[in-house]
Parts: structure tokens; C-alpha cells; sequence
């Protein structure tokens, strides 16, 4: 008997054998509603910034409009459209499943998979306000992790596939050194 209990986002995935559970594993993947949880900031800044800009358009001379469009595409829309493209190319058609202690990554025609012992850290990159309890800019809420292996690999998780990507990881790496680095800006390189 195979039971599926399904949130939003991460798919979550529990095959039941009687009363004992057999298997336990977190599907991450970049879905429309991942990308929407996360572009929600600035579809919300967006609409009350044009809101405001066009209930006065007629009366605002053009270098006035100019003026105030500007910090907008500045601060909010530009800083968070790179980052999306970055984390989209990062992540676009990678599945990952992760169990506790270990984590399976589907690519293409490629699945790999990593144990704990192959793990020598993991890094999150953050914003320096996200978990804060303060608001900061469209892009603060966007993070990744960098897992490292013992081999010299590398792969990136993006908040694109989960916006909990550092909770699942340390409940299913517990052994593992993981750290977080915050930035103004995590951008992947």
C-alpha cells in the first residue's frame, strides 16, 4: 500500500507496509508554485508601487516619473529578476530526493548519490535578513546551499526548490558541519 501526502512544495513521499514505514523521502524540484512563493515580494511591491504611480501619472511631469521609476527597477525589480535567472539556471530540471543521510540528484540522464559520510559540509548562502524578523529588499528572502563532498564536488541547492531547503537538510544531515554565510546579495558564481 503506497500513501502519498502531498504539501505545495516539497513533495513528500511515504510508502506504508503494513504499519511500518518502509521509505521516507523529500522530492525538491523548481515547480510554477516554488517560483511563485518566491517572486511574491515583488509582485506585491510591484502592484502597490504602480498602483501609487498610475492613480497620479497625468499629474506627474515626465522627469518626475523618471525619477520615481528609477529606485524601483534599481532596487527592487532588476536585483530580483538576476537573481531568479541565476537560481533558475542553477536548478532547471533537477530532482532531488532526500532521505535522511543521503541525498539523490536526477539530472538529465544522470542520477547520482551522495551518503552522509561522502559530505564534508554544507554551506548556506543567505541574505543578511532573511530569518531576522525584519523585512528587507524583493531579494532578501532568496538563499542556496552549497553541499561539499569529501572528493572535491560540488553541488547547489536553490530556495527555487524549496524555501526550506536549510531545515530539511540539517533534520536529514545531522552528522554534517553546516554553516550559514550571510551575504547582502547570494548570488551563485
Amino acid at each position: 500500500m503506497v500513501l502519498f501526502v502531498i504539501y505545495m512544495q516539497p513533495l513528500i513521499m511515504l510508502s506504508l507496509v503494513g504499519d511500518n514505514l518502509i521509505y521516507f523521502f523529500m522530492k525538491l524540484k523548481v515547480s510554477f508554485w516554488s517560483q511563485f512563493k518566491m517572486l511574491f515580494d515583488l509582485i506585491f511591491i510591484s502592484l502597490a508601487f504602480f498602483t501609487f504611480i498610475f492613480l497620479g501619472w497625468n499629474s506627474f511631469d515626465l522627469r518626475l516619473k523618471i525619477f520615481l521609476m528609477s529606485p524601483y527597477f534599481l532596487m527592487f525589480f532588476f536585483p530580483v529578476v538576476i537573481l531568479h535567472l541565476n537560481y533558475l539556471k542553477e536548478n532547471q530540471g533537477v530532482v532531488f530526493e532526500i532521505n535522511k543521510n543521503e541525498i539523490i540528484k536526477k539530472s538529465k540522464d544522470v542520477i547520482s548519490k551522495y551518503y552522509t559520510q561522502d559530505v564534508e559540509k554544507i554551506v548556506i548562502y543567505s541574505g543578511g535578513t532573511r530569518n531576522r524578523g525584519y523585512g528587507g529588499l524583493a531579494h532578501s528572502s532568496y538563499y542556496y546551499a552549497k553541499i561539499k563532498f569529501l572528493d572535491g564536488s560540488d553541488f547547489i541547492i536553490t530556495s527555487l526548490c524549496s524555501n526550506k531547503i536549510d531545515k530539511i537538510l540539517s533534520e536529514n544531515f545531522e552528522d554534517v558541519d553546516m554553516k550559514v554565510e550571510r551575504e547582502f546579495y547570494p548570488i551563485i558564481n
